[in-house]
């Protein structure tokens, strides 16, 4: 099974520039601007797709976890969630 929960609170709120890694998919890209968003990237049918979840911080790391649970689940039961 991948590595999940890589990051914590703590370390959203000092994050540099670029693309962090939660594991299972879930990304926290951090943008020049100083806005981040979360994106989750899934595979269904072969082909990846990359959804974006909202940013952050009005979606909280708990929270995106928890939205990135659930279209986990319908991708691997072979429904797009996009």
């Amino acid at each position: 099974m991948r590595a999940r929960n890589r990051l914590s609170s703590q370390f959203l709120k000092s994050a540099p520039v670029g693309k962090h890694c939660d594991g299972a998919g879930l990304w926290l890209i951090k943008r020049d601007d100083g806005g981040a968003q979360w994106v989750l990237r899934v595979t269904v049918h072969g082909r990846r797709r990359e959804m974006g979840l909202g940013g952050f911080p009005l979606l909280s790391l708990a929270e995106a976890r928890k939205l990135s649970d659930r279209w986990r689940k319908m991708a691997a039961a072979g429904r797009d969630p996009i």
